[in-house]
């Protein structure tokens, strides 16, 4: 059983973009002012967002190591 759990924590870690939603998750529900029971769609939508914004970042920088990557293999082409 404690192999499970062990796995598990691995797994977690291994994950950033839930890594990143457990921390805004974890964040807000340590703050100090109460929120009501009908708030918890604008915490969804704000977590959603959030979420949107963590995917727009990972996406731009995969990008990005693409498109240096092809410029780097032109560059090769180019001077061969």
């Amino acid at each position: 059983m404690g192999s499970r759990f062990s796995r598990d924590s691995r797994h977690r870690r291994n994950d950033p973009l839930a890594e990143a939603v457990r921390r805004i998750a974890i964040g807000r529900s340590r703050r100090a002012v109460p929120s009501p029971h009908g708030d918890v769609d604008a915490r969804l939508a704000a977590l959603e967002r959030e979420v949107s914004e963590v995917r727009t970042r990972v996406n731009a920088l995969f990008f990005t190591v693409i498109a240096a990557a092809l410029g780097d293999l032109v560059a090769r082409a180019v001077l061969a």
